[in-house]
């Protein structure tokens, strides 16, 4: 798991290298999106939960927060859906919520009316508080 945790977030680094070699990827934090995992397992099954979730992919650097989405099944950065400049990212994030396996963390992405979730597994917990630590974001 760790082992591939490193590549994702290494694909994530070198995607975000390819838009702007003057950035550096200081952080990057792994997520899925849909509702609660435990949900998509109950009514869907496993299988079928992995056709309809998303991986994204926030890339935190000096200047700007990077945020690229990918399939599950082959989880690598795919399409680039927003940057955001580092002073006004803290905008994004409408609510987090902590848990003891799942985290939910709520974007207020562009082209939505809602706010996209994003579960961040119990293995990500130290990203995401560095994350929110980095966008001055509070805990909820």
């Amino acid at each position: 798991m760790a082992d591939q945790k490193l590549d994702l977030q290494s694909q994530a680094r070198r995607a975000v290298l390819r838009l702007d070699r003057t950035e550096r990827p200081r952080l990057v934090l792994l997520a899925i999106s849909g509702p609660s995992q435990y949900l998509l397992g109950a009514l869907f099954g496993g299988l079928l939960g992995l056709f309809l979730v998303k991986s994204y992919f926030i890339s935190v650097t000096d200047r700007s927060v990077f945020i690229h989405r990918g399939p599950r099944l082959n989880p690598h950065p795919q399409e680039l859906v927003h940057v955001v400049p580092l002073a006004d990212a803290g905008r994004l994030i409408s609510r987090v919520k902590l848990g003891r396996s799942w985290n939910a963390l709520f974007l207020n992405l562009p082209g939505r009316a809602r706010p996209t979730r994003l579960n961040v597994s119990f293995h990500s917990r130290s990203e995401l508080d560095g994350f929110l630590r980095k966008l001055g974001a509070t805990q909820a």
